[in-house]
């Protein structure tokens, strides 16, 4: 996923360092996590678990690279759960901000890796491939890999995200469900990222997955990168040419959302199509996504367990630390839970409108 950005030197990766945490009074690196050996056996004493577990994570280093991280609600909130987590059990955990700088992300990546700075990297992937080679150089150098979110064609040692594909599907059946109790044209628009990243895949799979065979189609398509304003011209320039021979958007992720939300209560208030005519559809629901919610511009979303997330590649890399197994020797994949939410219940709705911090 790439962003044109004004060029700047990198002096070093140290620069993009913004946030970090250790409780440790560690001085000097340690070696690799992967095949330390197993933290635990069979039977555990009440009181030394505690302890094991802590002395099992004091000082490690733990680095977590999105694609996004400062003002970016979705990252900050796995961020701050990272941070409270592996600070509390002593670790060194650091956030690396590439600013949707792909090629600067992989050079933070390689560069950790190449000084065997990390026992553990948390990676927001930003397509299928991207960071393959990275994944593969960090298992053979003995660090741990867990990608959140959208996941890698090459796995790692865990992916944690929402199942895109179920979620993908849960909304499209409820946009036909809408559109058909409007008598509205059987006909959709997608709005996704760059379109080869596995979000995109995965969502325009579960769309057409309900949308095919219910007899409904997708008049197009529109890639922008998860830029808003490519969002919002998108779904202008759909709207332009369609009017009201569709009946909605069915738009990857909530913020993009709220952009295509603003472009048809703009076109709304033109006279360019009637009020009520076009329903917004999407998938996660940030503090901003459900206040435009509250105030009508987008419809439902399938929203995830965000914080679930996060929560989650903690856990998971406590688990690759004190299995002691080698990186790379196991792989899994593990889905967070997700649910509809509109204006009925989102107030009412553990996962929805969450926050950065």
């Amino acid at each position: 996923m790439k962003k044109k950005m004004i060029a700047l030197a990198v002096a070093s990766v140290s620069a993009v360092v913004i946030a970090g945490c250790s409780t440790s009074s560690r001085t000097a690196a340690t070696g690799p996590a992967g095949g330390e050996g197993q933290a635990f056996g069979e039977n555990v004493q009440l009181f030394d678990a505690t302890q094991q577990v802590h002395d099992s994570m004091r000082g490690k280093r733990i680095a977590f690279v999105p694609i996004l991280y400062k003002g970016y609600n979705l990252t900050m909130n796995w961020g701050a759960s990272m941070e409270r987590a592996f600070g509390n059990l002593g670790a060194d955990f650091q956030v690396y901000d590439p600013n949707f700088d792909t090629d600067k992300m992989t050079r933070i990546i390689s560069d950790l890796i190449a000084r065997k700075a990390v026992d553990v990297l948390i990676l927001h992937n930003p397509d299928v491939g991207v960071l393959s080679k990275q994944i593969e150089d960090a298992q053979r150098a003995g660090i741990y890999t867990v990608v959140v979110n959208m996941i890698s064609s090459r796995l790692g040692d865990a992916y944690i995200g929402v199942d895109n594909i179920a979620a993908a599907e849960d909304i499209a059946q409820r946009a036909v469900q809408d559109c058909e109790k409007r008598g509205a044209p059987k006909r959709l628009a997608i709005i996704d990222g760059p379109g080869n990243d596995a979000a995109s895949l995965l969502w325009s799979k579960g769309v057409h997955n309900v949308l095919d065979p219910a007899g409904f189609e997708v008049v197009t398509t529109a890639h922008t990168q998860w830029q808003n304003s490519l969002a919002q011209q998108a779904a202008e320039s759909i709207i332009q040419q369609q009017k009201n021979n569709f009946c909605g958007f069915l738009v990857t992720y909530d913020l993009n959302s709220v952009a295509v939300g603003d472009a048809v209560q703009s076109a709304v208030s033109r006279g360019v199509i009637p009020a009520d005519s076009l329903g917004t559809y999407t998938m996660a629901t940030d503090t901003l996504w459900c206040d435009a919610l509250r105030a009508g511009k987008v419809t439902a979303s399938a929203s995830y367990d965000v914080q679930g997330v996060g929560t989650a590649a903690v856990v998971t890399a406590q688990q690759l630390v004190q299995t002691g197994a080698p990186a790379g020797s196991t792989h899994t994949v593990a889905f967070v839970p997700h649910t509809i939410v509109d204006r009925a219940n989102v107030d009412n709705t553990t996962i929805a409108c969450y926050k950065g911090q």
